[in-house]
């Protein structure tokens, strides 16, 4: 079921500067055209990361509609949930109620004591907030050296590679690895 983003996160795990400096580039004006550039790598990075660790650097809130309210949550660390509601075909929403929230690892999950039936053609719909915390220092520092290596590493390679399977340079992978969800297929 599908998973939308409501609201992004404040700010990113790696500040333009910090690449410029990582990269050895003057520092630039707060609008400059380097300084959106560099914002633009980061972001792309940052996404990149989330979606192979299935997980949100910075706090941001999110909606997932499912038709199990007791699977686990898709993104991880969940700080809190702030809804869960059973919605019908025709819109009516019902609370769900009886539930807690159980931080699992790798991933957390909705522990729902008396389970509704989910109405024919209806859904549950959770809104959540995902990450580490709301300032990029929350976010464990591999992770946030991760992103300073993948950012520079599309500065440094603005054409498409194609060096060996793995999309992330070596280092990158390295850093993230602890992370990793486990894939049982």
């Amino acid at each position: 079921m599908p998973l939308v983003r409501q609201s992004p996160p404040a700010t990113t795990p790696v500040t333009p500067d910090a690449l410029a400096e990582h990269l050895r580039l003057p520092h630039a004006a707060p609008e400059t055209e380097q300084t959106v550039e560099l914002t633009a790598l980061i972001r792309a990075a940052t996404a990149m990361i989330e979606r192979r660790l299935d997980t949100a650097l910075v706090a941001q809130d999110w909606l997932w509609r499912t038709s199990s309210p007791a699977r686990s949550l898709p993104l991880s660390p969940v700080i809190a949930i702030t809804s869960v509601e059973v919605v019908a075909s025709g819109g009516i929403r019902t609370p769900l109620a009886n539930w807690s929230l159980v931080r699992d690892r790798p991933r957390p999950r909705l522990a729902v004591t008396v389970h509704p039936p989910v109405p024919r053609n209806g859904h549950v719909e959770v809104l959540f907030t995902a990450g580490y915390g709301p300032t990029a220092d929350d976010v464990p520092d591999d992770i946030r050296h991760a992103v300073t290596l993948l950012a520079a590493h599309f500065y440094e390679n603005r054409e498409a590679t194609t060096e060996g399977r793995d999309p992330l340079p070596l280092g990158v992978a390295s850093l993230l690895a602890p992370y990793r969800p486990i894939r049982i297929s």
